[in-house]
């Protein structure tokens, strides 16, 4: 399979360019002057109480590097695996030994697979991830009676880093990580061997981090991105995190590609390694292995302060924060990365059940249509009471302005349309709709949330023509009758309106219009309707009451509208205008 979005190279090309990229690599880790920061001294990101063991066997597929396996020394019980892919020319784990160290003192075991720099294959990246799986595997042949592969961890750099998306399914494939299951994405290239399908059914039990470095100058901060939006997990078991630059007393605090990789042994580190890496990565792998909540806060904290927190100077002045949560956006050029990405989108649209119209936009608990390609397997509509969150292998959620992401309630998917509800609370501003389809699809679009979204429904289901809408007629007695105010027309195939009798100044007649998104208006004042030109007396605007996302208006119509004929009606609320209708008055 090859990447998804990324034009494949030629493979000369490609070699060459891996090649830059090595050099660019060797680079970025020349050392600057002594950390001024001292480490963690107690919780997450402190070094833990065991010494590291390090042995190591020829990679069973790249026999000119070795396999290294890291294991806590006099642990009691077996420990639970880290499996961690190296950047591209990284093999020697000695470009991560501080990390290395670090991970393993907290009683976990490491597993360090190397691959080849040029694979002389004409496959390249799926001979490379046979590679750095096999070196995996090998290990837990050899040593894996001290090894809890029921809570497994995958961490990884650059290329490394994208290839652990790969390794994760192999891995569950052998029942590793069933119990427990991470993985700690950092600065990834490209990735390859994932399919659409595979990021839509991802393992619901994983927690996921990627993390980019804000002076990144190899790899383009739209493929951590895209990985992030693409692995469909709530938004609570993922984040998105950016570590800054920051320069003071004389210290540069830098954050380039090598940030994972440049402290090299023990005593080089920084407050990015201390609080960047280490203390997302041991609180991550906390909460995956045991759900500690505490330590979700700081692992998984979408953007809290507590996440954010990055240690002071020596002066007591706070590091800059890192960025963090699921709004955190890449503004930087592709064109500023040695390896520029464009992320490829199916897109969707989005427009009210009942208007079609995108203008309009959508409000919070009103019914949505998403539109496009190969959203669904085939149609199907919900028969649940509670309109699920999953239907036919389809899910969409919904990421409002303030970056709160909710699944969405389902009513119909089809191939090309899914009828759901926008979530309650959802915040007025530019929402992001994304829908994703288990048998490989994954399709995104934006959408305008406001308080008020006002739409009503045709009787043909495109927001247009005969209003969907009945008639209350009410006797000087009292009595009530329901009556028509549509009839089908089975020479046009279509609903057409039904003439209203409205000519007895008896009777009180009302007419009931449905529509959707006008529930939250403001108050009863803030909305009117004309019939023909004419305005006529709203008494109710509001939930119908019987149907998840059905609003409903009440009208008086009086004796002065007899005789119209076919007309317009008009519906505002709170200053927004809907889509129009008709009805005919006898």
């Amino acid at each position: 399979m090859a990447a998804i979005g990324v034009t494949p190279f030629g493979d000369k090309l490609m070699e060459k360019s891996l090649l830059a990229f090595s050099l660019t690599l060797s680079l970025s880790f020349i050392s600057q002057a002594q950390s001024p920061f001292q480490p963690i001294q107690s919780g997450y990101g402190a070094k833990g109480p065991f010494a590291v063991t390090d042995e190591k066997f020829p990679s069973p597929l790249y026999d000119r590097e070795n396999v290294h396996v890291f294991r806590p020394a006099g642990a009691s019980a077996p420990a639970p695996v880290i499996f961690f892919a190296p950047g591209f020319a990284n093999n020697d784990p000695d470009e991560y030994e501080a990390l290395i160290n670090h991970v393993v003192s907290r009683g976990y075991a490491l597993v360090y697979a190397p691959f080849q720099i040029i694979s002389g294959d004409i496959t390249l990246h799926k001979k490379r991830y046979d590679t750095i799986f096999a070196g995996f595997e090998e290990a837990v042949k050899r040593y894996g009676s001290s090894f809890d592969l029921t809570r497994v961890g995958y961490a990884g750099h650059s290329y490394g880093g994208s290839a652990l998306l790969n390794m994760a399914f192999r891995g569950l494939e052998r029942g590793w990580g069933k119990d427990g299951l991470f993985l700690f994405v950092m600065a990834p290239w490209y990735y390859y061997e994932m399919s659409l399908s595979q990021f839509v059914n991802f393992p619901q039990h994983a927690k996921v981090i990627v993390q980019v470095y804000e002076q990144d100058g190899v790899c383009d901060h739209r493929v951590g991105k895209e990985i992030f939006e693409r692995v469909n997990l709530p938004a609570s078991e993922k984040d998105f995190v950016m570590l800054m630059r920051e320069e003071r007393l004389g210290y540069k605090l830098e954050a380039d590609h090598g940030t994972p990789s440049g402290s090299g042994p023990p005593g080089g580190e920084d407050a990015h390694d201390f609080y960047g890496v280490y203390r997302l990565m041991d609180a991550l792998a906390d909460y995956a292995f045991t759900g500690k909540q505490e330590a979700k806060r700081i692992a998984l904290g979408g953007g809290s302060a507590e996440q954010r927190f990055m240690g002071l100077w020596p002066d007591g002045r706070p590091v800059r924060e890192m960025f963090a949560g699921d709004c955190v956006t890449v503004t930087r050029s592709s064109f500023s990365f040695l390896f520029p990405y464009s992320p490829t989108t199916i897109n969707v649209t989005n427009v009210s059940s009942a208007s079609f119209n995108v203008a309009t936009g959508l409000a919070p608990e009103s019914l949505a249509s998403a539109l496009g390609t190969n959203l669904s397997k085939y149609p199907l509509p919900s028969e649940d009471p509670i309109p699920p969150l999953k239907l036919n292998g389809t899910m969409v959620r919904v990421k409002d302005s303030a970056c709160v992401e909710r699944s969405a309630p389902l009513f119909f998917a089809a191939p090309t349309q899914v009828n759901y509800l926008v979530p309650a609370g959802a915040a007025s501003g530019a929402a992001t709709v994304t829908v994703f389809n288990e048998a490989g699809a994954i399709s995104v679009g934006t959408v305008q949330i406001n308080s008020v979204a006002p739409s009503l429904f045709g009787a043909n289901s495109n927001g247009q023509g005969a209003a969907a809408a009945s008639v209350l007629r009410v006797k000087p007695d009292g009595s009530q009758t329901y009556e028509r105010a549509i009839q089908f027309d089975f020479g046009l195939s279509r609903y057409v309106t039904f003439p209203i009798d409205v000519s007895d100044p008896n009777d009180q007649v009302f007419l009931l219009l449905f529509g959707t998104g006008f529930r939250y208006r403001q108050g009863l004042s803030g909305v009117s309707v004309t019939i023909g030109g004419a305005p006529v007396e709203v008494l109710y605007a509001g939930a119908q009451g019987g149907f998840f996302g059905l609003d409903q208006i009440n009208l008086r119509l009086r004796q002065t509208l007899a005789g119209r004929g076919e007309v317009d009606v008009v519906l505002k609320v709170d200053g927004r205008t809907a889509n129009t209708v008709r009805i005919n008055i006898k």
